[in-house]
């Protein structure tokens, strides 16, 4: 709030007064600067998947830093059997076709980046202000608006790739159409998780980067052999 007042109106200083309008202390730019920083520097951290350090980081000590790493590390191990589940799910496929095995890191890596995009942008507008619960819907159907652009886009360049890789149009349409599957639900699931998680009282960091590349990894593998069984007969 103090953050807001100050960009709004060009102040340098903002007086804090109690209930009867007496005054308490002044709250400086360079005061504001530092926890902007600070807070900065844990927005930071917990994007990538780790919970902020309490000191400088050559003043903390190993077991500390790896203590604050390892529960997310943890949860994102487990999460990430939900790949492996996946795989094991669809071997039959992939026996069969075997060369559909070749696009699944293209597949999930461009899911996770799309979703990865998105939630760095609702977050960003969530902390400005400019997104709140109530827009959730809005903000989800502009997400999936954007993924259907760029989705449309890689995907008739990842069915090219495909085609002229392989010769294979069924496999090529395969990966086409499974680029449009995953990138629209990787942005429409990055617009809610951060709303979602400010909802819940949940740092939105916590839920990009890592978390929304693991989640897509599973969910994008589930959708590119749902589709290749649908389009090779498998």
């Amino acid at each position: 709030d103090c953050a807001d007042l100050m960009q709004r109106y060009d102040l340098l200083a903002l007086p804090v007064v109690d209930e009867e309008k007496r005054l308490l202390g002044v709250i400086t730019i360079d005061d504001l600067v530092d926890v902007l920083q600070s807070e900065a520097s844990e927005d930071i951290q917990r994007l990538g998947g780790a919970e902020p350090l309490d000191r400088a980081y050559l003043d903390t000590s190993v077991w500390n830093i790896t203590r604050k790493r390892m529960g997310w590390l943890l949860l994102l191990f487990f999460t990430a059997t939900l790949t492996g589940w996946v795989m094991d799910r669809y071997q039959v496929e992939l026996q069969t076709v075997v060369a559909l095995a070749i696009f699944i890191p293209m597949l999930i890596g461009t899911g996770g980046n799309a979703g990865s995009q998105t939630t760095a942008t609702i977050i960003r507008a969530m902390a400005i202000g400019d997104v709140e619960w109530p827009d959730a819907w809005r903000v989800c159907l502009h997400e999936i608006s954007i993924g259907l652009v760029l989705g449309l886009g890689m995907g008739v360049i990842a069915y090219g790739l495909a085609a002229v890789w392989t010769g294979d149009m069924k496999l090529a349409a395969t990966v086409g159409l499974s680029i449009l599957g995953i990138v629209l639900w990787a942005t429409g699931a990055g617009s809610l998780l951060p709303l979602i998680a400010a909802r819940m009282n949940i740092d939105p960091t916590v839920v990009s980067g890592p978390v929304m590349s693991t989640l897509v990894d599973a969910t994008g593998l589930f959708i590119y052999f749902n589709i290749a069984g649908w389009v090779l007969g498998l």
